[in-house]
């Protein structure tokens, strides 16, 4: 299986646990989910990308996660995305930041 692959059925798997009252019909090859639940950073499916996550170099490797992917696209939109201040303007984010950091 490629890594796309691997990634989607984790995800769907994630779904599932998330939303058990909706069918989510998943076609998983024999040994799928044992392979991943029985590995020592798994935490559950509703975990994933919160607390654990796959290895980059192999996806069939659980590795744990010190900030949860949501956490951390959060930073990143900070980081990037221009600031409405409460006067109206329009600032870079970084020029923002750094602003704030004044008023601590």
């Amino acid at each position: 299986m490629t890594k796309k692959e691997v990634k989607r059925l984790l995800a769907l798997l994630k779904a599932q646990a998330e939303y058990p009252d909706r069918e989510i019909e998943i076609d998983l090859p024999e040994g799928f989910k044992e392979s991943f639940e029985g590995q020592k950073y798994f935490r559950g499916w509703i975990n994933y990308h919160e607390t654990w996550d796959v290895n980059a170099a192999d996806v069939w490797v659980v590795i744990p996660r010190k900030v949860s992917l949501t956490a951390e696209w959060h930073r990143e939109l900070a980081r990037v995305i221009p600031v409405i201040t409460p006067t109206g303007r329009i600032v870079e984010a970084v020029e923002w930041d750094r602003k704030s950091a004044l008023t601590k």
